[in-house]
């Protein structure tokens, strides 16, 4: 894998390639881009075909340890990649250690191992071991072994020993994938650990910034879920900023994990590549729309999401956008999602998850128009008003229902 940038500037908005995969060798990424959401390797809610319907274009999928780890034996045992496995063979695939839309329970890490929780439970993980189902794997690109259980809560002595553990299983992971002929065209990412420690990440950065890696997964921000689209820029900027400046310019920047749409542009505009889809999963999840790209005023949608748990959609027959070219929009009505939502219909997810990652594509889409026309601040701030009219319409509701309350 090669990535190239003419960015000169090490905290700005970018444009990048991905290119030269071996397995793929026509395939070729424009960052910033969306790693695909996958659960066992699969679109959640989508078959294959489904998800050939919503892009006929090859995706980057991110593919999580724990959602994959059971397939570990009977993998082995066909001696078949990944992506032959489970039939994602047009896609390139990315193995990370947690998943990102579920929260990752914290403790348990041991002097050389670190927890993973799949359906099977604990499984305690060691560098060695994690080498032999990487290799058995054969992802095309994976992050070394990481303890990035840390949060914004978490104390300077947890940070450090985050930081030590990570050094650790990486060095082991290196030596592993230096010496493997089968992982010898495969990229490996080094995750930097520190949490919100300066002094940590620094020690995580000093560390790996001359390894000979391909990129960087900026971790140990978060312990993944649905709660991480409410944390603020604010909170991760110096954190990032710090991080990012000090990285090679010319390395890539990855950032996993639930962000919302406002949040992700700011992460852009400080440099990071590639985020993954866990947010529109997510909301799909809880029977929300995306409608971040919505601007027309024939759709009336104010806000970055429509709720779908909410009865005034009941008698709506309009589609969720009338702009959008998804399946869902082109054939069905806010009314008819409202019933699925309702009556527990499994095709709710289906349709919503088609609808979220259409949204989600194009989203990415025109955030790279924006960045080469020099607009890209211009774009942010108009996306920032779909997260401002939150409180505005939150307030509203407060007031109609104090209204109420004193006409009774």
């Amino acid at each position: 894998m090669k990535f190239l940038t003419n960015s000169v500037k090490s905290c700005a908005a970018r444009i990048g390639t991905l290119t030269e995969f071996e397995r793929i060798p026509s395939i070729c990424f424009e960052t910033p881009f969306p790693l695909i959401y996958t659960k066992g390797g699969l679109v959640p809610h989508l078959t294959n075909d489904t998800f050939a319907m919503v892009t006929t274009e090859p995706q980057f999928l991110s593919v999580s340890l724990p959602s994959t780890i059971l397939m570990y034996e009977s993998m082995k045992e066909t001696n078949m990649s990944f992506a032959n496995f489970v039939g994602m063979q047009k896609h390139i695939n990315f193995l990370s250690i947690t998943d990102p839309a579920y929260l990752t329970r914290s403790g348990f890490q041991k002097l050389d191992t670190i927890p993973i929780w799949s359906r099977g439970g604990r499984q305690m993980m060691s560098a060695n071991r994690y080498m032999d189902i990487v290799e058995t794997f054969k992802p095309d690109c994976y992050t070394a072994i990481c303890d990035g259980d840390t949060n914004v809560n978490s104390t300077r002595k947890r940070a450090s020993k985050a930081v030590r553990r990570s050094n650790t299983m990486f060095e082991q992971c290196l030596s592993r994938h230096n010496e493997s002929k089968i992982l010898k065209s495969t990229a490996l990412l080094a995750a930097v650990e520190g949490g919100y420690d300066a002094d940590a990440r620094l020690e995580s950065l000093n560390y790996l910034k001359d390894k000979p890696v391909d990129g960087y997964v900026i971790d140990g921000l978060h312990n993944n879920g649905p709660d991480v689209q409410n944390i603020s820029t604010e909170t991760v900027k110096e954190i990032i900023k710090q991080t990012i400046n000090m990285l090679p310019n010319e390395k890539l920047k990855v950032s996993m994990g639930c962000w919302n749409p406002l949040t992700v542009l700011n992460l852009i505009e400080l440099g990071v590549d590639i985020f993954d889809t866990s947010y529109p999963y997510v909301a799909a999840e809880n029977a929300e729309a995306l409608t971040v790209l919505c601007d027309h005023d024939t759709c009336s949608n104010i806000l970055h999401v429509i709720s779908f748990k909410e009865k005034r959609y009941e008698d709506d027959f309009s589609p969720i956008c009338s702009h959008c070219e998804c399946l869902t929009c082109k054939n069905h009505t806010r009314a008819y999602i409202y019933h699925l939502q309702n009556t527990k219909e499994l095709l709710l997810g289906i349709l919503l998850m088609i609808h979220n990652i259409h949204q989600y594509l194009e989203f990415f889409k025109i955030i790279r128009e924006n960045i080469k026309n020099d607009t890209f601040n211009e774009y942010k701030q108009k996306i920032a008003l779909k997260f401002e009219s939150i409180d505005s319409t939150e307030l509203n509701v407060v007031q109609v229902k104090k209204s109420k309350t004193a006409n009774a």
